[in-house]
């Protein structure tokens, strides 16, 4: 049943469709969350940029060991289905990581927004990204709706372990995240996992060090926020490129220049914004 669904949506196949979804799919993707977090973090709102960045954060980390766990095979090469973007297909089937990113962020502006709008849009989001997984050929229904109820169940842990932690004024509390995120390095022993812990080390030492020392404050007038962004993106991705040009190809390499990008988006700018961006 699962593959007819698949053809179905494959039916309406076409050049128009393809780009539609190929684009759709993006938004579901690393560095589209990377971006929109950071866009939150230095000019929207700082409290909800962290709780954003920490549900994403765990939630990619769920489903990476979910997919090594229970290893489930995509649709790519089954007959009838043709599967596109195939350089998205990482890991295993079940959940869908694309499904999963977007339910998490989306769910997560939902809780925090509360208005009509936001719900139409997340929505629509939630239900684009993983229609594109199927159109795309490179997941099962199975694993799309895995992904949704995952993703949302990411977001309402971990927004209760940071809620919790910013009540009691206990930092320590998020190490309940951080502790199996690297203790899972001895496990999972792949790229994809390496850069997500290191970005949630990055993410979590960043929290500690900006909270305590910078208590960076994100309003601004809107050319200065489009100043902050600029620049701010623009070292984001040089920092991106730079050190994976000049560090070794392994996936500690990875795990390092991934704490020097969450650094950078905690702390690192926040600091360069409060001292030049007033």
């Amino acid at each position: 049943m699962q593959i007819e669904i698949i053809k179905t949506i494959q039916s309406i196949i076409s050049p128009f469709w393809d780009m539609f979804f190929q684009i759709v799919t993006m938004t579901g993707e690393e560095s589209f969350y990377i971006i929109a977090a950071a866009i939150i973090f230095w000019c929207v709102n700082k409290k909800f940029g962290y709780k954003l960045g920490f549900a994403l954060l765990t939630s990619t980390i769920s489903n990476i060991v979910l997919k090594d766990m229970i290893n489930a095979a995509r649709p790519i090469g089954v007959p009838g289905i043709r599967s596109l973007r195939l350089e998205t297909a990482t890991g295993q089937s079940f959940p869908s990581g694309h499904t999963q990113g977007a339910t998490t962020f989306w769910v997560s502006c939902i809780i925090k927004v509360r208005r009509k709008w936001i719900y139409i849009v997340g929505l629509l989001a939630i239900i684009l990204v993983s229609l594109s997984r199927l159109y795309l050929g490179l997941h099962y229904p199975i694993d799309v709706i895995g992904g949704i109820v995952i993703g949302i169940i990411c977001v309402f842990i971990s927004n209760y372990i940071f809620d919790y932690a910013e009540r009691t004024q206990k930092a320590c509390v998020l190490m309940i995240i951080i502790v199996p995120t690297l203790i899972g390095m001895f496990v999972f022993r792949d790229k994809e996992y390496y850069t997500i812990a290191g970005t949630v080390l990055g993410f979590y030492i960043g929290y500690i060090l900006e909270s305590k020392y910078v208590q960076y404050d994100v309003r601004n007038s809107i050319v200065k926020q489009l100043m902050k962004l600029v620049f701010g993106l623009v070292i984001l991705m040089s920092l991106k490129g730079m050190l994976k040009v000049m560090l070794p190809l392994n996936v500690f390499s990875d795990f390092f220049r991934y704490i020097v990008i969450g650094l950078w988006i905690t702390v690192g700018a926040p600091c360069i914004f409060k001292r030049f961006v007033r």
